[in-house]
């Protein structure tokens, strides 16, 4: 009876106790699907198969996945619309991204030759691609590589409109924006979804689809503020008058 009591007792105070050590934090949600593709750049597949309609300046960052990945995921109810891929030897970089089609040749993957250079991915490497969930977007901040994209007259417009060809965005990664003779490099410093929504990549992605997006724009990485120079101690200073009054005045005690 003893230890029924104590178990009782136990049990009620179990919730006392979380509510005043806080949450636990929680575990990261394993996807509901991965697989493991062979991956060749969009310029490579559109010459390999004739597809004149797929450009690196109009996929933006989407990808084209096999049939046989949509047939898996409609099969089992799974969303087909968020994805994160990374490289198996390099798991430290994790893109989020959205397919631009599902034609593929089965075991393939096609995506931007930049978004491989940022997965550290050659001609032919193996790509981890993985369901996702994230919320779509509000805001997101971006710092141009060089002031070359201020000099662009619309170069707000024209950030935008790349845009609207991402299926979503990656914090800490690095988008290109091209204003048709030269590309500039922007870093993606912070992105903010929808409070409420689902999101298993830990604030790290939103989705573009059909948003509203809050853009700000910080200076670029060339025009950085250099760091004032540090100012003398008061002490250090005082001390450094009075070594020279004492040189001055030659009437230093001998030791």
């Amino acid at each position: 009876r003893m230890r029924a009591l104590l178990l009782l007792v136990t049990l009620l105070l179990a919730p006392c106790a979380a509510e005043e050590g806080g949450s636990a934090p929680q575990p990261r949600l394993r996807p509901a699907f991965s697989t493991r593709l062979s991956t060749y750049s969009i310029k490579t597949a559109a010459e390999k198969l004739g597809r004149r309609d797929w450009s690196e300046l109009t996929q933006g960052n989407k990808i084209v996945l096999p049939q046989r990945v949509l047939s898996q995921l409609q099969g089992r109810s799974l969303p087909y619309t968020q994805f994160q891929i990374c490289n198996p030897e390099c798991k430290q970089q994790r893109l989020y991204t959205g397919p631009l089609d599902f034609c593929a040749a089965d075991g393939e993957c096609y995506l931007p030759a930049w978004m491989m250079r940022q997965l550290k991915l050659k001609e032919g490497g193996t790509l981890s691609v993985a369901t996702a969930q994230f919320p779509s977007g509000v805001f997101a901040r971006f710092q141009p590589h060089s002031s070359d994209f201020l000099d662009v007259s619309n170069h707000y417009y024209l950030l935008l409109k790349t845009l609207d060809h991402f299926a979503c965005l990656t914090a800490g990664s690095t988008i290109r924006v091209t204003d048709g003779s030269r590309t500039h490099l922007l870093d993606v410093l912070e992105v903010r979804g929808k409070p409420g929504q689902s999101d298993a990549s830990r604030g790290r992605a939103i989705d573009l689809t059909m948003v509203e997006l809050e853009v700000d724009i910080r200076p670029p990485k060339d025009q950085q503020p250099k760091k004032p120079a540090a100012r003398p101690q008061p002490e250090a200073a005082d001390a450094a008058d009075g070594a020279g009054d004492a040189a001055g005045d030659g009437d230093a005690a001998p030791a």
